[in-house]
């Protein structure tokens, strides 16, 4: 039943095309039979294929240019056509290009990607900052020959699950270490000799073997010693420590200096290159810098600085150059 109505519109509908587009209009005979409403599109699509000319001509002499002929149905595909190709082309354009990041609502998986690890290392950026600006507190409090607090870190960032409220193996080595190099400043200045460490040898290492130029002399403001040596000759680190300042001066030309257990501080002025950077640890002997001499300085030479909780003092009576 379904079957044989599906087929009788088939053939309702093959007629009326073939009516549609065979028959030619003013023609009776084709119309006999025919509904209203299938004369009149047959009617309609007479006038549709009608062929009209447009023409542009001079306003003044009325000679023609140039001409051609277009019917409705030819412009009304010309522009269906148009229309769907600028629509196919702007589907391209959305679905293969960045444009379609700019749609509002759509999301694209490759930015909420890059805008996570964003978030991650911007969150990175701040806790190294924060650290930094720490660790630059407590070198000046050490400078200054403060107190440091031992509750700086554990108030800077909350306490892990089950942490305990202790101070950590190196933390007391490192306060062990503070303790006997205080001690032994102690026996140095009621020996009037040069400091020496329990094993009973040099507490500092010379940073370079040369002939002393200048010495110590805090009345007239010179609060080192200058060492003469040649240009790129290697300067070592008098002790094992952290660097906590590697950078350039107008003054002084390349300058490191270097934090060493027992709250002291030596300084190494007048270089050529650096070789170490802020935050790295250094051992005793260990190269840090290249001798040079900034402007005003004269011939090649170290200007070493020591600093004892926070004061100088003469590196002869600890530093055998």
């Amino acid at each position: 039943m379904a079957f044989s109505k599906i087929k009788q519109f088939t053939k309702g509908v093959t007629k009326w095309l073939r009516l549609l587009f065979t028959t030619r209009p003013g023609d009776e005979a084709s119309h006999k039979g025919n509904s209203p409403f299938m004369r009149k599109m047959h009617i309609l699509y007479g006038k549709m294929k009608r062929k009209q000319r447009l023409v542009v001509m001079d306003a003044e002499n009325y000679r023609e240019h140039w001409s051609f002929r277009l019917s409705a149905l030819n412009l009304f595909v010309g522009v269906g056509i148009v229309g769907i190709v600028l629509m196919v082309i702007t589907f391209l354009l959305i679905a293969f290009t960045p444009l379609h990041n700019m749609i509002p609502g759509y999301t694209n998986n490759d930015m909420v990607d890059q805008t996570y690890r964003n978030v991650i290392l911007l969150d990175s950026l701040n806790l190294k900052v924060q650290h930094q600006e720490e660790m630059m507190a407590v070198l000046s409090s050490i400078v200054a020959g403060e107190e440091i607090a031992d509750t700086a870190e554990n108030e800077s960032r909350p306490k892990a699950l089950g942490e305990e409220d202790k101070r950590c193996k190196a933390d007391s080595m490192l306060r062990e270490d503070m303790a006997k190099a205080t001690k032994a400043n102690s026996e140095q200045q009621t020996t009037g000799g040069p400091q020496q460490n329990p094993s009973g040898g040099q507490l500092f290492f010379p940073p370079i073997k040369g002939k002393i130029v200048t010495a110590y002399n805090s009345k007239e403001g010179h609060i080192g010693v200058d060492v003469a040596g040649n240009i790129n000759d290697i300067i070592k680190s008098a002790a094992n420590g952290t660097v906590f300042f590697a950078g350039f001066t107008a003054d002084d030309g390349y300058v490191i200096a270097v934090q060493h257990p027992g709250n002291i501080i030596t300084v190494y002025k007048h270089n050529s290159a650096l070789l170490k950077h802020n935050g790295d640890m250094v051992r005793a002997g260990e190269p840090i810098a290249y001798m040079g001499h900034s402007a005003g300085a004269g011939t090649p030479h170290l200007h070493f600085e020591l600093w004892i909780n926070g004061k100088t003092a003469d590196p002869l009576s600890y530093v055998s150059f």
